[in-house]
């Protein structure tokens, strides 16, 4: 799609634009044009902190034979402004009321993990934690206790593949015809296990009968004894870098919603240290 399209979608008003409260990165805005409607993403000012949109680009480009995400109608990575189709039957992990939705995740996940890319940029998990630490200048919390996992997870033996790195429960939509995956932007190549643990930690999934559900379909089989540890070790790193990313983003924006998500990943961080 070209610009005309682009100052279509901008230039739309009155009923034919509603505002959708979803993501945190960015302003999300369904817009309708010619009676069709779309969701137009716009980044906030502090969105360069966070993503890069050409890695996105990159990523999105590898992951287009897959059929994993929306359809994209327009993208430009150097100002973060996309345009996708607006799936309405689309229920997000957490609308989604079906008993198989964890095998269905675990099956998006090893479709993306098994198209074995590279996309030649990393998402470096400790770069990120550090990026956002340094942002951070009043820290609601302090959770520098929980710093030494840095060491033990950098340790880890692995494979890097093209990770999606954010599996929050608004970037994975369930419909009656297929599955999605969405959102790119932290998309980068990475340890698949990070992916896993990304899965467990933001969607709050701790009972181990749960867990295993999605090992089986994802494994084939319980983790064994090495993966099983830095499984461990990824999910303290998981509560680690989104507490102070969310410190990070509270100072920055002010918004409540990033103390609510500091102060859960927080007690996440606790319970995982007192186990």
């Amino acid at each position: 799609m070209n610009e005309e399209f682009l100052k279509r979608i901008l230039s739309a008003s009155g009923d034919d634009v509603k505002p959708l409260h979803k993501g945190y990165t960015n302003k999300n805005t369904l817009v309708k044009l010619d009676d069709v409607w779309y969701v137009l993403r716009q980044p906030y000012p502090d969105a360069s902190r966070i993503v890069r949109f050409h890695h996105e680009a990159k990523a999105l480009q590898k992951i287009a034979s897959l059929d994993l995400d929306v359809p994209t109608l327009y993208f430009d990575p150097a100002t973060g402004i996309k345009v996708t189709l607006y799936i309405e039957s689309l229920k997000t992990y957490d609308e989604c009321d079906a008993v198989d939705k964890i095998e269905r995740t675990a099956k998006l996940m090893k479709k993306l993990h098994g198209l074995n890319a590279t996309c030649g940029f990393a998402f470096d998990p400790v770069a990120r934690y550090r990026q956002y630490a340094s942002h951070v200048d009043h820290p609601i919390y302090d959770a520098k206790f929980a710093e030494n996992v840095i060491e033990e997870m950098l340790n880890l033996e692995s494979t890097p593949t093209l990770c999606h790195n954010d599996w929050v429960a608004g970037n994975i939509g369930f419909t009656d015809e297929r599955d999605y995956l969405i959102d790119y932007e932290y998309a980068g190549d990475n340890d698949p296990l990070f992916d896993v643990m990304s899965f467990l930690t933001e969607n709050q999934i701790e009972d181990e009968t749960s867990r295993d559900i999605f090992y089986r379909e994802y494994f084939g089989n319980v983790p064994d004894e090495k993966t099983s540890h830095a499984l461990s070790c990824y999910e303290k790193f998981h509560n680690l870098l989104w507490c102070t990313w969310a410190m990070m983003m509270h100072e920055s924006r002010g918004d409540e919603i990033y103390r609510t998500i500091a102060k859960d990943k927080y007690d996440a961080l606790k319970r995982n240290f007192n186990e």
